[in-house]
């Protein structure tokens, strides 16, 4: 991993999201995550659909961390962590919670570099075009993983502002 933020923020956030999202599947579900090319400056506002994750950031980091997961690829992860068939509330919960890992990690790696922030409870929405953004961030990070054995990806997205 970076050493620090400086220079290329976007960069060290991207190698984050991309170390931290297939250790929290494979760790969790037991599921392979391998993550696409990135986009270091993804366009705002942008659409996800499915069941979608968010937790907010505050601090010297301002901003906000979205996952979005198709209905299949989230059921399919909540029946692996669960080992159960998952009600639409099991799935639910397990959205938020990875979104809580994922998040909570890389606020631990931020905070390891100076970077002191507070995480929000994560919220969870479900739909077919769920537009977010963040007006005011200079940084618009976004990722997707290729699940092993599913069609749909796992998109993460970080807006973020950093503060000196």
């Amino acid at each position: 991993m970076s050493s620090s933020l400086n220079g290329s923020a976007k960069g060290a956030l991207l190698e984050m999201i991309n170390h931290f999202v297939p250790d929290v599947l494979q760790t969790m579900a037991g599921l392979v995550a391998i993550p696409g090319a990135g986009q270091l400056d993804a366009t705002q506002p942008t659409k996800v659909s499915g069941i979608s994750g968010s937790i907010g950031l505050s601090g010297k980091v301002h901003g906000v961390v979205y996952t979005a997961f198709s209905e299949n690829l989230a059921k399919i992860v909540a029946e692996s962590i669960l080992g159960a068939t998952a009600s639409d509330q099991d799935v639910a919960d397990v959205v938020a919670e990875l979104t809580n890992m994922i998040t909570g990690n890389l606020k631990s790696r931020l905070c390891d570099l100076g970077y002191n922030c507070s995480l929000t409870i994560p919220s969870v929405v479900r739909g077919d075009e769920i537009t977010i953004s963040a007006k005011s961030a200079s940084i618009s990070v976004r990722n997707s993983f290729a699940i092993q054995s599913v069609s749909d990806p796992l998109v993460l997205h970080v807006f973020a502002i950093l503060e000196n």
